[in-house]
């Protein structure tokens, strides 16, 4: 029988959930704000920690609110609703701080400034979505998202967080005719919709086993796209991914403005999830920062991890030479596709991994490093040699706070110093935390 007892929440850590200690252990509470007394119960216990699900709140924290989505707790896609919006980005302050110095080690002695935080509107802020497809034993097929720490679905009519757009096509796909469609060309397991700038196109990609589906040959498949194309409202462009490769309807891609910029982002290339904050992102991180130097024309700036342009296209009007690094084929091809239809011809798009251009790059100190890894961070190898290029620079965007504090505390012992460093809150309701350090070479 799992234990039960008695937890007080004193503090929220990165993931979601409070920490508490249960005779001498750290316990950790999804749902549980600091100061709360909750019943709560063991639900696994690995290396020495409990994690434990609530049970019943004792006394309740004065900040708690009532969740307003019917699916939280069930759903795994927030973790904050129970906590007011302007309290989330405090909270996340301190978490961001508290990892940058439990893990980097980076604290009074090397950095102590304030954190400035930029918040989004708290509500119908994702353009972007992942929708689960589940084909129920009764035939129908449901969508939703999965539980959190499972692949169980949660079934869900709407989802507060997600754009107007994307609602009004989660109901469409809802209805009885459309869950016989779906059901028509089983298996397939996610439904990805990307919605532009305005909240009005929108790009749906199909993914799943599709070789295996019963009874559906490729004519079945243009089928379903046109009608995808013709009946939900907003969509412009339908792809069908088998494997790597991607089958497009309609427009090849979807056109997103940022600022003055104006970005092609087909199927398979990453662009942010949230539609709001990001000029503001865009704008600090391609800036010269704190005590830099105007933007000089002869300058040189690396954009590592540069996606389909998103920082490249706005530094090449301060720099005279953009370095921009990619791997991944799709989105390279659409930054070079975005360089070029802007004539900037002062940009290098470069389609390679960041460790196998850096190892290969012979200037050294350039003028700006740009970075924005995935949530594993810029990784050893090619932090190394980063760090012997010896940018003047280094401007890190991050999505993940324990990566980042790795990577900063690896910069900090090669002779950088941590000049600022703010959090973008694109994802209130959840753990999540984007944030962007600078850094100058001492």
């Amino acid at each position: 029988m799992p234990l039960s007892f008695e937890f007080t929440a004193r503090k929220l850590v990165y993931g979601g959930e409070a920490l508490g200690h249960y005779q001498g252990r750290v316990v950790l509470v999804p749902r549980a704000l600091p100061g709360e007394r909750l019943e709560v119960e063991e639900a696994l216990t690995a290396k020495g920690v409990i994690h434990a699900r609530p049970l019943r709140i004792l006394e309740a924290a004065p900040e708690r609110v009532e969740p307003p989505c019917p699916y939280f707790g069930r759903c795994g896609g927030c973790q904050y609703q129970h906590l007011r919006p302007e309290l989330q980005s405090a909270a996340k302050r301190e978490t961001l701080r508290e990892t940058l110095r439990r893990i980097g080690h980076i604290g009074t002695a090397t950095w102590d400034a304030e954190i400035p935080v930029y918040a989004a509107h708290p509500w119908n802020y994702r353009n972007q979505a992942q929708l689960k497809v589940a084909l129920q034993p009764d035939g129908k097929v449901r969508l939703g998202f999965f539980e959190a720490e499972s692949h169980r679905l949660v079934p869900i009519d709407a989802c507060l967080i997600l754009s107007p757009r994307l609602n009004a096509i989660l109901a469409e796909l809802r209805r009885p005719d459309w869950s016989e469609r779906l059901a028509g060309v089983a298996p397939f397991s996610e439904i990805e919709l990307l919605a532009d700038d305005r909240d009005e196109e929108v790009s749906i990609t199909l993914r799943g086993s599709f070789d295996r589906a019963r009874a559906f040959d490729d004519q079945g498949w243009s089928g379903l796209a046109e009608e995808c194309l013709r009946l939900l409202p907003g969509v412009t462009s339908v792809a069908i991914e088998r494997g790597r490769a991607f089958r497009v309807f309609g427009k090849p891609a979807l056109s997103y403005a940022v600022g003055d910029f104006r970005y092609q982002v087909s199927h398979g290339s990453f662009f942010q999830a949230s539609r709001f904050l990001l000029p503001e992102l865009v704008t600090a991180a391609t800036s010269g920062g704190v005590d830099a130097a105007p933007a000089n024309r002869d300058a040189l700036a690396l954009d590592l991890f540069a996606g389909v342009g998103l920082f490249t296209l706005p530094l090449a009007r301060g720099f005279g030479q953009v370095i921009a690094v990619e791997s991944n084929p799709r989105s390279a091809a659409d930054l070079a596709a975005n360089a070029q239809a802007h004539g900037l011809s002062n940009v290098r798009a470069v389609r390679q991994s960041a460790f196998d251009f850096l190892r290969r790059f012979a200037r050294a100190e350039p003028d700006l490093a740009v970075l924005d890894p995935p949530r594993a961070g810029v990784g050893m190898p090619a932090l190394k040699l980063l760090a012997g290029v010896r940018p003047q620079r280094i401007h890190y965007v991050s999505c993940h706070p324990p990566t980042l504090a790795r990577d900063l505390a690896y910069l900090v012992e090669r002779g950088y110093r941590l000049e600022s460093v703010e959090l973008f809150d694109f994802f209130p309701q959840t753990f999540h935390i984007e944030s962007l350090a600078r850094l100058t070479v001492t």
